[in-house]
């Protein structure tokens, strides 16, 4: 079969990476990104590592159900990212009418277009796209972020078993496990709750860690179910 002349793969990555040494790319500085509605602007580091292509970076944000969004501006949109370079991407809160007494979930995305082959060469050409969480974190909110991991509460009915997050703050729940058994992780949302998949009928014990605002792991928290 031919191989034509350029063929264009879009992927996504759930986490930012940077390339490996050898090949060099795009990669970004953070793997979430807190905004705080005091701040004028939030900055994001975004980096090339290749030591001979250029990439044209384009930055954008959507809400939580996929659409894009005017509640920011990036600047800039679109810039050349030279080899070997780093670049920083401010973000603007240019919205409004979000609450405030909670969290508001936004989604960025950055896309790394390589430079464009000469016409007839069989080269397979990558654009990637990093997705990172964007956190709309609303002036004085009652409890601390940094101790909201602690605060989720866990039920159990007809072998049901819900997570409750009784605070105003995303919970992004990790090695999330079930009398030792690992399940699935997921994300609570605001003052919400969520069930996890599966019949849980005669457990014990739950324990989970969290992702702290600077993408580390929380401490592990270990919850008997009554």
């Amino acid at each position: 079969m031919r191989i034509p002349a350029v063929l264009l793969v879009m992927f996504s990555l759930l986490l930012p990476m940077f390339a490996s040494a050898n090949s060099g790319g795009v990669g970004l500085g953070t793997t979430r990104l807190i905004y705080n509605a005091g701040d004028k602007q939030a900055s994001l580091d975004v980096r090339n590592t290749h030591t001979t292509s250029p990439f044209l970076i384009q930055t954008w944000l959507d809400n939580d159900n996929g659409v894009k969004t005017q509640d920011f501006t990036v600047v800039p949109p679109l810039v050349v990212l030279r080899p070997n370079s780093e670049n920083t991407l401010r973000i603007i809160f240019t919205g409004k009418g979000l609450p405030t007494d909670r969290e508001t979930l936004y989604w960025l995305t950055v896309k790394a277009i390589p430079q464009s082959v000469e016409q007839g060469a069989n080269t397979l050409q990558l654009a990637a796209a990093s997705r990172i969480k964007v956190f709309y974190r609303p002036v004085g909110l009652k409890d601390k972020a940094n101790e909201a991991y602690n605060k989720i509460t866990v039920s159990l009915s007809g072998g049901k078993l819900t997570l409750h997050n009784p605070t105003p703050y995303y919970l992004t729940l990790i090695t999330l496990r079930v009398d030792g058994k690992e399940v699935k992780p997921l994300m609570l949302s605001p003052k919400g709750s969520s069930i996890v998949p599966g019949n849980f009928n005669g457990a014990k014990r739950v324990s989970y860690q969290t992702i702290n605002d600077y993408g580390a792991w929380t401490p592990l928290v270990s919850k008997n179910l009554n």
